[in-house]
């Protein structure tokens, strides 16, 4: 229901912005005049990249996992697979420990690791979560600036969904490279409907 997805997204925002609230605090460097230091433009768009590389890969090797482990699948992870047809509000409708350790998790170690500063880190995950409902939005609209630029998008995580690609199309939130390298890549067309709208379906048997 409806209800128990939102209740769940809330639980699990609530968790990350507390999570996140004490790393800011744990880590925060003021200079002199006791304002947090902020790096350059361009030391920030690097620490960016590279925060969306750690995520990517802490994200890729989780998710998988969690499939291919037939206990943590039904006990954890098939709460986020019931949404057989993904909708955009429950883009992070997840079990609570799936939430803390592929989300959460992966989002303290690309703060950690890249050392941005709280500032930075807000852009970053506001981003995150933005590019992660839009991918689990079911829309092909023209003209989105996250087709545009990432492989990994709507109809790529709709392919995941799909009970044939289950086991296909890991990769989340951003590139699609572990997939393509390690062989879990499934390619896709997109099929115009007899009423209307796009279809994605897989190409591989």
């Amino acid at each position: 229901m409806l209800s128990t997805v939102v209740k769940g997204v809330l639980l699990q925002q609530l968790v990350q912005a507390t999570v996140a609230q004490v790393l800011f605090l744990v880590t925060a460097q003021a200079s002199l005049l006791g304002v947090p230091v902020q790096p350059s433009i361009p030391v920030q768009i690097l620490q960016v990249f590279m925060a969306m590389l750690v995520m990517d890969t802490w994200q890729y090797f989780v998710h998988r996992y969690m499939h291919h482990n037939k206990f943590l699948y039904r006990h954890i992870h098939s709460q986020h697979h019931r949404l057989v047809v993904p909708y955009a509000v429950g883009a992070l409708y997840n079990h609570p420990l799936e939430g803390l350790l592929l989300d959460t998790f992966g989002g303290a170690m690309s703060f950690l690791i890249t050392g941005m500063t709280p500032r930075t880190a807000v852009f970053f995950f506001c981003f995150a979560v933005i590019k992660t409902i839009d991918d689990h939005c079911g829309l092909w609209l023209p003209g989105n600036i996250f087709h545009m630029f990432f492989q990994n998008n709507t109809a790529y995580h709709d392919i995941h969904h799909q009970l044939q690609g289950s086991k296909y199309n890991y990769s989340q939130p951003f590139f699609s490279v572990w997939d393509r390298m390690l062989g879990t890549y499934m390619p896709y067309s997109l099929v115009t409907r007899r009423q209307g709208g796009l279809e994605v379906r897989p190409l591989k048997d």
